[in-house]
């Protein structure tokens, strides 16, 4: 048990020198500037920073595993030809598919059945952004926020705010009633494709901003509003030891660098007069 207790510390401590590392990496280590004339060296360099992203991701997932709606983020590598040979880089993009719905049976919390789609709308300072975070409750003005962070809960016509009252239900349609009567109506927004929402730009894993116009689908029948319900985070990789191929990776890559590079002190050496 002590063991394992260690592994998980030092696995959390090395994930959190990586993201230190992912902040300061584009200054320092790892963009390439073209300092580093041997080929084989400065591939091993751009190995590390591709290894680096990937465990950095992974641990953001272990970190948020009880966070629902969390997203997962997936990096592709890819080689792009170029004058010299060939530069490593790699691509983000966000795996949609729906987590495991679990039941909660509080009625504030709510989960949104739309085909890996759907979104609830909240209001940001400055703007709006898009969630399947369904954990709300009532601030201090009866206003529909967020549990994380407090952000106001958009419905169709602006910010939600609930009568004083003891029963609220909410339909399949994201119309809710207190104590039998209708109040209000939830924004929910419903994507068209999974292609055009890759444009989006991620916050924190769970809330999203648009960076350019996407296609909806208009109108009720295209979603279905869960009551007593929330959406599980839809990581995979981060609970199925593939955090451990990328930590592997990223030190095998340092120690072929640390390789290289004394073999090249070593040639230098001999030919020194």
């Amino acid at each position: 048990m002590i063991k394992k207790q260690l592994n998980v510390y030092r696995n959390v401590t090395m994930g959190i020198l990586l993201m230190i590392l992912s902040v300061t990496s584009s200054l320092y280590g790892y963009t390439n500037f073209g300092e580093v004339q041997d080929e084989g060296v400065s591939t091993t360099l751009e190995a590390m920073r591709m290894f680096q992203v990937h465990y950095t991701n992974f641990m953001f997932y272990t970190i948020n595993v009880g966070t629902p709606g969390f997203i997962e983020t997936g990096v592709y590598n890819s080689r792009k030809k170029t004058e010299d040979g060939y530069d490593l880089d790699y691509l983000p993009f966000f795996r949609w598919r729906a987590g495991p719905m679990i039941e909660t049976n509080k009625e504030l919390d709510f989960y949104i059945d739309a085909n890996s789609r759907g979104f609830f709308v909240v209001q940001l300072p400055g703007t709006i952004a898009f969630t399947r975070d369904g954990r709300f409750l009532l601030d201090s003005k009866r206003r529909l926020v967020t549990l994380s962070g407090n952000y106001p809960v958009l419905g169709e016509e602006g910010e939600i705010i609930l009568p004083e009252g003891e029963d609220i239900l909410v339909s399949r349609s994201g119309l809710i009633y207190v104590d039998g009567q209708p109040v209000s109506s939830m924004k929910i927004v419903v994507f068209k494709t999974f292609a055009a929402m890759q444009s989006f730009e991620s916050l924190n894993g769970s809330y999203f901003i648009l960076t350019k116009d996407v296609p909806v689908e208009e109108g009720p029948e295209h979603y279905a509003v869960v009551q007593g319900a929330l959406e599980q985070n839809n990581v995979l990789k981060g609970i199925t030891g593939d955090i451990l191929m990328a930590k592997n990776a990223y030190d095998a890559s340092v120690k072929t660098a640390h390789l290289m590079n004394r073999a090249l002190n070593t040639a230098a050496t001999l030919s020194s007069p």
